[in-house]
């Protein structure tokens, strides 16, 4: 269970950050008065991909786990894997107080996963 509930918060935060990359690149809404036209890229397909997988993957692991712990731990992964990956791909800083927030989050996984 817990491969999965990481592999969900990768999957996720993949997703997040490929969309972000697409919408910087060739990506475009318009509204006309009698039609509206898409602009995507790949980035923005790759994105999407691994968004509806992270969705697939959370279904199936919901299925089975209790959701208050899922949804906990799984928020808290994803948080961190945002951070760490903008980092690293999009250039983006993370401030000390991220760094104190991440530490938080890991310290609350670990007391939510006591058995006791």
């Amino acid at each position: 269970m817990a491969i999965k509930i990481i592999l969900y918060a990768l999957f996720s935060a993949t997703g997040l950050v490929f969309l972000k990359l697409g919408t910087k690149q060739n990506f475009s809404i318009v509204f006309d008065r009698y039609a509206c036209s898409l602009q995507i890229n790949y980035m923005l397909v790759l994105g999407m991909f691994f968004y509806i997988a992270s969705f697939l993957l959370s279904l199936s692991i919901m299925k089975k786990a209790n959701l208050s712990i899922f949804y906990s731990i799984s928020v808290g992964f994803v948080y961190i894997c945002v951070c760490i990956m903008s980092y690293f791909i999009l250039k983006e800083k993370i401030t000390f107080i991220q760094f104190i927030g991440m530490g938080l989050i890991l310290a609350g996984i670990l007391v939510m996963n006591i058995n006791g």
